[in-house]
């Protein structure tokens, strides 16, 4: 084969490779009414970027709320889901376009950026919503070694990675509580935070909050990221228990 041949070959495919690495992310500010169209699809994850003080005193139904002051904000934002179309605000637009741009160095597909912030969607009159006023509870932190002995202490176990902050992780919180008290004598099944064992989340590669694993004997069997239904769960773990 000519040199020159393989030469443009794998020039070709360097370039394509370097293409596909640093491809844009597509970012778009959208007005009010076209924000709350897309967050209709609900196909993705409404995201607030203001201050909990800010958050307090209402926010866009079903959004996560993430500090962009946080230290630890561009660790948190890469534990969402990259796939998913994300629908960003703030007060007025400045920080969640901030945000948005951070998204794109991070390799998230879509984000649209709500053009004016909740200003904008408070002055088309649309719902709001007060955050949970509950005290947050800390999280345990595990160690390596105690994860493994909770695996290990029944033949299965269903772990549930996931954060405080996260709304997906909150929509789930109730079908994995009735799921202990369901399969309490059968299955072990452990809520991790991933911000409180950050060891964790980097051993077992947690992206994309929330997570669910199955583990049979201290084995990894199976994986999910998202939302899932209760009867999908039920249904995995009666599966493994006839075994």
């Amino acid at each position: 084969m000519p040199y020159s041949f393989i030469r443009y070959f794998v020039t070709a495919a360097l370039t394509a490779a370097s293409s596909w690495l640093h491809a844009e992310t597509q970012i778009e500010n959208v007005s009010a009414l076209e924000f709350q169209a897309l967050i209709a699809k609900q196909d993705g994850i409404v995201l607030d970027v203001r201050t909990p003080d800010e958050v307090a005193e209402g926010k866009i139904p079903g959004a996560s709320a993430l500090n962009i002051y946080d230290e630890d904000f561009e660790r948190k934002l890469n534990l969402m889901q990259k796939d998913k179309p994300i629908y960003v605000y703030c007060r007025s637009g400045g920080r969640s376009s901030q945000a948005a741009k951070k998204m794109g160095a991070n390799g998230f597909k879509t984000v649209f950026n709500l053009d004016g912030g909740i200003g904008a969607w408070n002055r088309a009159k649309l719902p709001t919503e007060k955050p949970d006023a509950s005290p947050t509870k800390k999280s345990p932190s595990l160690s390596p070694e105690a994860f493994a002995a909770q695996l290990n202490s029944k033949r299965i176990a269903l772990v549930d990675f996931h954060t405080q902050w996260c709304a997906p992780c909150k929509q789930m919180e109730p079908i994995i509580k009735a799921l202990q008290s369901d399969y309490q004598d059968r299955v072990n099944i452990l809520q991790i935070d991933v911000d409180a064992n950050p060891e964790l989340a980097e051993t077992y590669a947690i992206q994309g909050v929330p997570v669910f694993a199955l583990f049979v004997n201290g084995q990894e069997t199976w994986r999910h990221s998202g939302l899932i239904s209760r009867q999908e769960l039920q249904s995995l773990l009666a599966k493994n228990l006839a075994r």
